[in-house]
């Protein structure tokens, strides 16, 4: 008897018993299924494999008399039929254990055999015999299938053994191993196997649960999405195993910046997303996100290397949606990350919190996305040529092509209103490309003249930039000689080795590059000693105050000394009035561009804006 005072034995849970029973049902059909498998394809592979090889054994055999036969037949055409004694001598040089052969007028009539007794089953197979071409005849092989079916029974024994064998061994395997396995595969469909970190899949889920739980017991959370700044410079220059172990040391700093109640996830490459529950917000938020953007600006030691990143953090909190869960799960992620667009756009290594005025300027971002996509698609992208003129003599030589987007409603829109969105969406890769053929094309129309054609850093690192230009050349056929890539100093700051072998490809081509906004960025002298440019530009902030400024005279003409020195042709930008281009002709500047000689136009604009400086000149 139970006293009163004590416990009864609790059986097993009913979901653990269910679990276990679904587990072991799911073993014994696993298998059985094997098993049944194995007793049923081996047997049959076998046979099939043994009868295909009789029948090809038999196939040649028949073959082989058909032709005696028909050797016979060709040598007496009226009486081969007749001469049953020798085609019965062929037939029997061939002859088998087990197998009858006979030889067949068309008519079915049995003209010579050689019989034996064959037991059921049998198969038959005949070869024709001919006569000038003609078939005249059968020669027919029998034989029986009954050594071929006996083999594939003791096949089909062992078979059945080895099945039985397997599905023992299979049922019997420890379910506490299947679990340790699921639970495996479990962890590897949630979490992220660089980091160990929960992936997005688990990041949502846990989103809900914590969107259901505050809804029913009330409570608050934030959730903050994290990009990491200027990671892909680290990809690029010190290659993709540093960046995972860059990654590697981001995960584990976060961790140790969080509380073991918040759930950090990696949503894949460097972006991440954080859940802070139960804290007093917006205080707490705030916190956390400042503790994060100072431990990231730190620097990490990878491979021997101090890389400095930094990172952009959006944050949303749960009390700006509506009280449905899953609604609030789905919209505050959301929210987190139209915040971290904002923090990104306006300089990185910060954060900010979600506003509801960031939706509109999002929203406007995914439909310039959008009419981007389109513009691509549908021709939208134009061409605009600003002429680049010899200070000496006046004359157009040359042609910079400019891009412009003619958007259906907005009118005409400027590069730097798109080109920073396309590189974001993986879409300057193919506008470069267009620019290239579209330029080039535009050249093999206007004799003469040199076109040149801006190229961004990212166009110029990514792997299919030669092709381009070998593709816009072949296909145009333009002289290589009248092509000019213009880059900027930035790009020779990124993976130097990389950028030297392309700049010597487009030498070897026959391409010339140009240098632009010389002074404006990370110059060095060393470049210039590395690889020999065709043509340096002096950028237009130092043009617009040539006549005020003796420091811009300074930089000027220390950039045409170099030239002058290297040999190198120099360009000055942004020459809006008579006063700037004499001053630099006097200094020894030998191309200009800018208001002064004409705006970029499109090609139909070209005719008349070269003939004026034509008559200018003259």
């Amino acid at each position: 008897m139970t006293g009163a005072g004590a416990t009864a034995p609790q059986p097993p849970p009913a979901d653990g018993m269910g679990g276990e029973a679904a587990l072991a049902r799911l073993v014994s059909g696993f298998a059985a299924a094997i098993a049944l498998l194995l007793a049923l394809t081996v047997p049959a592979m076998h046979g099939w494999s043994q009868w295909r090889e009789e029948r090809a054994a038999m196939r040649a055999e028949a073959r082989v008399l058909a032709h005696s036969v028909t050797q016979l037949a060709t040598r007496g055409p009226d009486l081969w039929m007749f001469q049953e004694v020798r085609m019965r001598g062929l037939l029997s040089a061939g002859q088998e254990t087990g197998t009858s052969l006979r030889v067949v007028n068309l008519q079915g009539q049995v003209l010579a055999e050689v019989p034996q007794p064959v037991q059921w089953p049998r198969f038959i197979i005949a070869e024709p015999i001919f006569d000038s071409g003609r078939a005249v005849g059968l020669l027919e092989i029998e034989r029986s299938l009954r050594p071929t079916l006996m083999g594939t029974g003791v096949v089909a024994l062992l078979a059945a053994l080895l099945a039985a064998a397997a599905y023992v061994a299979l049922r019997l395997l420890p379910l506490k191993l299947l679990r340790r396995a699921i639970g495996r595969a479990t962890y590897l469909a949630t979490h992220d196997q660089l980091t160990g970190l929960p992936n997005r899949r688990l990041f949502h889920d846990r989103l809900e649960q914590i969107g259901l739980r505050t809804g029913r017991y009330g409570g608050g959370f934030a959730v903050l999405a994290l990009d990491l700044d200027r990671f892909k410079e680290v990809n690029d220059t010190l290659g993709h195993a540093a960046g995972d172990a860059l990654l590697r040391q981001v995960a584990r700093a976060m961790t140790d910046t969080l509380r073991e109640s918040d759930t950090l996830a990696r949503l894949g490459g460097d972006e991440f997303a954080i859940i802070q529950v139960d804290a007093q917000q917006p205080r707490s938020a705030e916190a956390l996100a400042a503790r994060l953007v100072e431990r990231l600006s730190l620097p990490f030691d990878v491979d021997g290397h101090q890389v400095t990143i930094g990172t952009s953090i959006g944050v949303a909190l749960s009390g700006r949606v509506p009280p449905d869960s899953q609604l609030r799960a789905g919209q505050i992620l959301q929210d987190a990350d139209t915040a971290l667009y904002r923090a990104k756009a306006e300089g990185r290594n910060g954060f900010r919190f979600f506003a509801a005025e960031m939706n509109e300027a999002l929203q406007a971002r995914r439909a310039m996305e959008r009419d981007l996509r389109a513009a691509l698609a549908e021709g939208q992208l134009r061409l605009h040529y600003q002429p680049q003129v010899h200070l000496e003599t006046q004359q157009v030589i040359g042609l910079e092509a400019l891009l412009r987007w003619q958007h259906p409603s907005r009118g005409q829109v400027m590069p730097d209103q798109f080109i920073g969105l396309a590189e974001e969406i993986g879409l300057l890769s193919r506008i470069g490309e267009w620019v290239l053929l579209e330029a080039c094309a535009t050249a093999t129309r206007w004799p003469g003249q040199r076109m040149a054609v801006n190229i961004s850093a990212n166009q110029f690192q990514g792997s299919d930039f030669l092709r381009a230009v070998r593709h816009a050349l072949d296909t145009t056929g333009l002289d290589p000689q009248r092509l000019e890539i213009e880059i900027t100093e930035g790009v020779l700051m990124t993976d130097t080795e990389r950028t030297l072998a392309t700049l010597g490809a487009l030498r070897q081509m026959g391409v010339s590059v140009a240098m632009d906004d010389f002074g404006t960025g990370y110059s060095s002298l060393g470049y210039l000693q590395k690889f020999r440019f065709d043509k340096i530009k002096i950028d237009r902030s130092f043009v617009s105050k040539l006549a005020e400024d003796a420091q811009s005279v300074a930089i000027i003409r220390a950039v045409i000394g170099i030239t002058q020195s290297l040999g190198l042709r120099c360009n000055a930008e942004g020459v809006e009035n008579s006063e700037q281009a004499a001053l630099l002709k006097a200094e020894g500047c030998t191309e200009a561009q800018g208001y002064l000689y004409g705006r970029a136009v499109p090609e139909q604009e070209l005719a008349a804006l070269i003939g004026a400086a034509r008559e200018a000149a003259a």
